[in-house]
Parts: structure tokens; sequence; C-alpha cells
């Protein structure tokens, strides 16, 4: 973590060191975060600015308001009027820049701008936020943007099978159903089955899909692809396909990154 400037820079430098500290991929951390002056020498550095500039301006605006009471004092009539206002501006921007420690190239750099406005009238019932509440949730949200970008997510996913039968024999659709079946209570049969209707010459979108999920759950990334772009090829467009596809390209790329970094540490 290298200098951050502004106003409120130090705030997102402390931000993002927790959020980044506490990034874990296959139960290790990912990434090794230096605050400060350090003898390791780092693989690169993160820096940036922050600046918040808050703003006020006199506005007129319509509220609807009480213009007649009866004798009880309840409102009896109402009228849009003019009233004075005063708006608040906080107009927020962290750059953001990650530099290679061996070279000194830039090989991250974002901008991330954020705006809150908020009007308050005479005779409303609220009054302004707290601007330093305010800003604090924007720092958080930068951090957790910068997050994103710069560190994988690993997580768990329900996906659903395809059970259209549609075009099948009444055997395959007999034998497909059952494997619909068992997955309720045993998923490896299930794709068992499923391989054997495949063995047998089946060729069905829905059986392409599902020996796709199976071999996806199982971390057989390359087949789990090949048997996605099969199920392309007899569907064209299918969103869950489409999806699937990109699930499995995404997390392939980043198993091969994570490799890459294993390898690379000392």
């Amino acid at each position: 973590m290298d200098g951050f400037g502004g106003r409120d820079g130090r705030a997102l430098a402390f931000e993002l060191e927790d959020r980044l500290s506490a990034v874990n991929i296959l139960g290790q951390p990912y990434f090794d975060v230096i605050g400060g002056r350090s003898a390791v020498q780092p693989d690169a550095s993160l820096s940036g600015n922050v600046t918040a500039d808050i703003t006020h301006r006199d506005t007129v605006a319509k509220r609807r308001r009480c213009v007649e009471r009866d004798a009880k004092d309840k409102c009896t009539s109402y009228k849009d009027i003019d009233v004075d206002c005063r708006t608040r501006l906080i107009d927020f921007r962290a750059q953001i820049r990650a530099t290679r420690f061996e070279d000194g190239r830039t090989i991250y750099a974002e901008s991330f701008p954020n705006r809150n406005e908020q009007t308050v009238c005479f005779g409303d019932d609220q009054d302004f936020a707290s601007s330093e509440t305010v800003i604090r949730s924007m720092i958080a949200d930068t951090a957790e943007a910068i997050r994103g970008d710069l560190a994988p997510r690993q997580y768990r996913q329900d996906i659903r099978i395809l059970e259209s039968r549609n075009g099948m024999s009444k055997a395959d659709a007999a034998l497909f159903k059952a494997a619909i079946q068992m997955t309720k209570t045993d998923a490896s049969e299930a794709c068992r089955m499923w391989d054997e209707a495949d063995a047998n010459r089946l060729v069905h979108l829905s059986l392409q899909f599902n020996r796709a999920l199976c071999a996806e759950q199982r971390g057989d990334l390359d087949e789990a692809l090949a048997l996605y772009q099969e199920a392309g090829r007899l569907s064209p467009g299918k969103l869950e396909v489409t999806q699937a596809l990109q699930r499995t390209s995404d997390h392939r790329r980043a198993l091969d990154e994570w490799e890459l970094r294993q390898s690379a540490k000392p």
C-alpha cells in the first residue's frame, strides 16, 4: 500500500488494506498486503487520490403545504407552493493505480466517481444526512469495486439441470427421466446414467448440458467446456448454455491465474 493523497485518501487506503487482506481463495490468502515501509520487495504498489467536494446552493421547489385549517387546527386545504430549499452536493472521485515494482509499469488504473445530492426545504420533516456518513459509504463502495477488479471470488452456485425430453424416443426419455429423479438422492449416479445414455448414442441438448454440468461439478472444466459447446451447437443462443460457457471459462481462467501465482512464489 503506497501513498494515497486527498483528504479521504488515508481512509480509502485503510479500507482497501482490510478488504484485500481478507481475500481468501482455496483456503489461502490471495494477497500479501504490506502497509507502509517494509524490507520485503512487493510485486506491485497500490496508490491513489481521493477527493470529496461538498457544495451547497439555495433553490426553490414545489412542496404540498396546508393553506387552510379549521377551528380544531385540522388542515382542510392543501396546495403546491414554492418553498425555499437548500441543496447539498457531494462530488466524490477516487483515482487508483497499481504499479509493478520491477519495471514501474502501470498495470491497473481506474477512476471511481460518485455523487450524492440531497435537497432539504423549509418545513420538511428531515435534515441533511451526515456528510461524513455519506462519504464513508462512498469509500466502502469504492473499496469493494477495487477488490472486485483485483481478485476473483470463490463461491458456490446451484445450477438447475435441463429436464426437457422433447424429441427423445420413449426408452431414452424413460432413462433420462429416471436420471432426473436420481439427482434428488444421488447426483453422481444421475451423471453415470446420463453418460450411459450418451454411450447409447443419444444426442440431445438436455443430455449434453447435464453431462457438462456433471463435469463442471467434479472440476473437469475442459470437458465441461467441450460439452457446453456441443450443447450450444445443438441450440445456438440458449441462455442457460451461454451463461454456462461464460461461467466455466471464468472459472478456468481464475484457476489458471491462481496456479500461476502459486508457481511464482519463492
